[in-house]
C-alpha cells in the first residue's frame, strides 16, 4: 500500500480527523414513486429551477475538482493511487450524469412551448437510459463494462462495512435493471430511424408530474451511488489519517 507524504493533504492537528462511514438507508432511495398528476404551480416551478441551478453549480465545481485530482495522481503507480483513480473516475461519471439529468429537467420545467417540452422529455429519457446503462447495465454483458463493475474491482481493499454496503446497493441496482428505462423511446430519439414512431411517442400527453417522477427515479439511484462513493472516499481518506497518527506521514 502507498506510503503518503505531506503533499497528499493539508495537515492541521486540530482538523485532521477520521471521516465518518455513514449507515445510509439506501432502500429509501429505491422506493416506488406514484404519479399524482399534480400540476406544477408557478411558485413551485421557480423553486425547482432555483434548486436545480444550485445543484448544477455544486456538481460543476465537483467535476472540476475531480478532474484536477485525476490529473494530479495520473503518474503515481501504487495501490493507493490505483484505487483513488478508479474511485475518482467513477465519481466523475456519477456526478456528470447527475448534472446532465438536472440540466435536462430544468429546461423541461421552464419550457413554455409545446414542442420544446416534448423534445426535452425525449432527451431526458435518453439521459436516464444511457446513464443507468453505463452505471450498471441491463444484462450480464453490460454489467461487465459498467462503472459499478469497476468499483467491484477495488472492493477487496476495503473493510466489511463497505463491502456490505456495496452488496446492498448492488441488489437494488440489479432489481432496477429489470426495467426497460425507456429503451424504445431512447432508440427513437437517438437514431431517427423511424420518424413516424418518434412523432407518435412525442405525441403522448405531457404530464409534468409523471416526467418529474421518471427523473427522480434515476436521480435517487445516483444519490444512493453518490452516498456509497462518499463512504468509500472517507474510508480511503481514513487510511491517511491512520498513517498520520502512526507517524508514517512526514510533515514539514
Amino acid at each position: 500500500m502507498y506510503r503518503p507524504n505531506s503533499n497528499d493533504m493539508i495537515i492541521d492537528n486540530n482538523l485532521f480527523q477520521f471521516s465518518p462511514i455513514i449507515d445510509y438507508k439506501y432502500s429509501d432511495r429505491f422506493q416506488k414513486w406514484d404519479y399524482n398528476n399534480k400540476e406544477i404551480t408557478d411558485t413551485e416551478r421557480i423553486e425547482l429551477v432555483s434548486m436545480t441551478n444550485e445543484q448544477i453549480a455544486l456538481y460543476s465545481e465537483g467535476l472540476s475538482l475531480l478532474q484536477d485530482e485525476l490529473d494530479r495522481i495520473k503518474d503515481y503507480n501504487d495501490d493507493y493511487h490505483d484505487i483513488s483513480r478508479v474511485l475518482c473516475s467513477v465519481f466523475l461519471f456519477e456526478i456528470i450524469v447527475q448534472a446532465d439529468c438536472l440540466t435536462a429537467f430544468k429546461y423541461f420545467i421552464i419550457a413554455d412551448k409545446d414542442y420544446d417540452k416534448r423534445y426535452l422529455r425525449g432527451k431526458m429519457k435518453v439521459t436516464i437510459n444511457e446513464g443507468f446503462k453505463k452505471l450498471y447495465g441491463f444484462n450480464k454483458e453490460g454489467r461487465k463494462k459498467s462503472e459499478w463493475a469497476r468499483m467491484a474491482s477495488i472492493m477487496t481493499h476495503f473493510p466489511t462495512i463497505i463491502k456490505q454496503q456495496y452488496k446492498i446497493v448492488s441488489l437494488h441496482l440489479e432489481e432496477y435493471s429489470k426495467a426497460s428505462w425507456w429503451k424504445n423511446e431512447r432508440d427513437l430519439e437517438v437514431h431517427y430511424h423511424h420518424v413516424e414512431e418518434l412523432l407518435i411517442s412525442r405525441k403522448e400527453r405531457i404530464n409534468e408530474s409523471k416526467v418529474a417522477m421518471e427523473f427522480m427515479k434515476l436521480y435517487n439511484v445516483l444519490m444512493a451511488v453518490n452516498e456509497f462513493l462518499t463512504n468509500v472516499h472517507n474510508c480511503l481518506y481514513n487510511t491517511l489519517v491512520a498513517k498520520y497518527y502512526r507517524g508514517e506521514i512526514v510533515t514539514e
